[in-house]
């Protein structure tokens, strides 16, 4: 990774208040401002972390600055999670007797009253990003993580009676660091209703994305962006798992799902601020497909009973996106169907943005049709998808990264902002919503 991709862009100065679009890959910098804390790592070394805030879709981003740190051989330090005002950072560990990449320390920021607190290793367990979770207690004072380990199947001869997964969970108020419990599942709800056929390889709950819901139990819900949800309430003496599916794939997306495709490329899922209901959303490609023998099942689980292989033409004609939400606690109620929207029915001057006429300059009067775009991202707040998009600026061949707002409801344009577009080349760029600045 180039140095100057770790550069971090200018941003306005009003900042941003509320909800925000949070940069989970950090960038290398000494930038204070009044956010900034210091801490020390397990090694030793002085640390400062520092909080930018811009407004949506403009992109808030990270500063860390370790000097002594090797950044180019560790890798870069990453948002895990957040929860209310507190974010919890992983930095490369420093340890003279090691060269892997997967040693890390683990810190708790707060943008309130700004504080760093180094969290004991979790070693030996490994905290997989994706399947951690930071559980803010008390208005902050005092917090959780909890991670989903991995998981392993238990067989009677050929029957498959339980998949087993190890929770690791650290309380700041407990002195005992931390403790491990192991979770089973019994009921395998979303082989009902999504189905894999015999021959895919998959593990049943593969995490994608990690949502704190919270209450009083701290509620936790792991994704897996293809099939289901696990809730469980972690801090209860016996947390237990309860296994939640995701609406059926839409049809054009039954195949990526069986070539185990990234589903973060066409989904999302996240919990409203308010924390009553969890929201999902599905983009699905609208292609022209011509088979040359058969029609397509009508249902998802129809298609893989009697799925076969057939000769395609595929030609693409846009894209468009269905969100879906329910209510908490989850199970009670079924997904409800909300918006559906078709990109056709989106112009990029439907925003009012006088800025929109120098976009559609640098893409050469392109529509929003026209764009490719992918890795949606819901609103906590609103009707609101963020979308990224990456394409050629076709005077010069430079690469644009774009991140567009789109009201689904209204079919609106809400807005677009550039990404830094070096730091996109090196990295998949992870981006998440965050109330991190509501107490700021």
């Amino acid at each position: 990774m180039a140095v100057s991709s770790w550069v971090p862009p200018s941003l306005p100065e009003s900042g941003a208040s509320g909800l925000v679009l949070l940069d989970k890959c950090c960038y290398i910098a000494d930038l204070r401002n009044d956010t900034t804390a210091e801490s020390t790592t397990s090694g030793g070394l002085p640390l400062k972390v520092t909080f930018r805030a811009a407004r949506p879709p403009l992109v808030s981003h990270f500063c860390v600055y370790c000097p002594g740190l090797d950044f180019r051989s560790k890798g870069p330090p990453k948002i895990v999670a957040t929860d209310a005002d507190l974010v919890l950072l992983s930095v490369p560990a420093v340890d003279p007797n090691s060269s892997s990449r997967f040693d890390r320390d683990y810190f708790v920021y707060s943008t309130r009253a700004p504080w760093l607190h180094l969290l004991p290793n979790p070693h030996p367990r490994r905290l997989h990003h994706s399947s951690t979770a930071l559980i803010s207690r008390q208005a902050g004072a005092s917090y959780a993580v909890a991670a989903l380990g991995i998981c392993s199947s238990l067989y009677d001869g050929d029957t498959l009676l339980r998949w087993e997964f190890d929770l690791h969970l650290y309380r700041s108020s407990d002195s005992k660091g931390w403790i491990s419990k192991r979770l089973s599942v019994n009921g395998l709800e979303r082989d009902k209703l999504i189905p894999l056929p015999r021959g895919v390889d998959r593990l049943y709950h593969e995490t994608g994305k990690t949502i704190t819901v919270g209450g009083d139990h701290g509620t936790v819900a792991w994704v897996d962006l293809w099939r289901g949800i696990f809730f469980c309430d972690v801090l209860k003496k016996r947390p237990r798992l309860r296994d939640v599916p995701l609406p059926a794939p839409a049809r054009r997306n039954w195949e990526r799902l069986l070539r185990n495709s990234d589903p973060g490329y066409l989904r999302d899922v996240t919990i409203s601020r308010n924390k009553d209901s969890i929201k999902y959303v599905e983009l699905e490609f609208l292609e022209s497909i011509k088979e040359l023998d058969a029609t397509v099942p009508d249902s998802y689980a129809d298609w893989v009973r009697n799925r076969s292989r057939k000769s395609q033409v595929i030609v693409r004609d846009g894209w468009k996106s269905t969100t879906w939400n329910m209510a908490i606690p989850a199970g009670s109620s079924s997904w409800r169907r909300d918006c559906v929207l078709d990109v056709k029915d989106v112009g990029l001057e439907e925003a009012g943005d006088p800025c929109l006429s120098h976009l559609m300059a640098m893409l050469s009067g392109k529509t929003i049709k026209e764009l490719p775009v992918g890795y949606p991202i819901l609103s906590m707040d609103d009707d609101v998808v963020y979308l990224r998009s990456e394409t050629r600026v076709p005077r010069h061949m430079e690469k644009l990264a774009l991140m567009f707002s789109i009201d689904v409801r209204k079919a609106e344009l809400r807005g677009w902002a550039e990404l830094d577009a070096k730091k996109s080349s090196n990295f998949l760029p992870a981006f998440c919503t965050s109330e991190i600045c509501r107490g700021t």
